[in-house]
């Protein structure tokens, strides 16, 4: 069972202090393409991406969901500014072109890994020069369901 966690300053300001096991965390579980996706996943991606701490797996995931929800198009689901979404595409493209994100820790799973190398690849919509990955596994202290924080049990966080 998990316990929502309450987000009185917003998802961003809940993300930013809990660090890069946290975001990558965020990025495996972000949909940019659902119905009830707000620009508030635009604002703590972009804010993530920034960070100089941010791990290339997690950055590239995230760049990989924006590509598939179209936004190096500048197409945008319901709430979402389509030149926002675009300048976040192209911002994040750049900085992944230029290695801004010099630290690889953690792993993706098979599944993720397939969406990155189909959206960031050679004959992807984005094709980025071949990105060395880490393959830590990342133990945040929470979880998301939908996208909502929530508290993990121990057992959880230890498996």
């Amino acid at each position: 069972m998990f316990v929502s966690v309450p987000l009185p300053q917003g998802l961003t300001a809940f993300l930013l202090p809990e660090g890069p096991a946290m975001w990558h965390e965020f990025a495996l579980g972000l949909d940019f393409a659902d119905p009830h996706a707000t620009i508030d996943l635009l604002i703590a991606a972009d804010a993530i991406t920034r960070r100089p701490d941010c791990d290339r797996a997690t950055a590239a995931l995230i760049l990989a969901k924006a590509a598939a929800a179209g936004f190096h198009r500048g197409e945008a689901p319901i709430g979402f500014d389509e030149g926002a979404a675009r300048a976040f595409a192209v911002r994040l493209t750049d900085a992944m072109v230029t290695g801004a994100f010099a630290t690889a820790r953690f792993a993706l799973p098979p599944e993720v890994l397939r969406l990155v190398i189909h959206q960031l690849g050679p004959r992807g919509p984005l094709p980025l020069p071949p990105l060395s990955l880490g393959h830590a596994p990342h133990r945040p202290r929470f979880g998301f369901a939908g996208w909502h924080p929530v508290r993990r049990t121990a057992q959880a966080r230890s498996a």
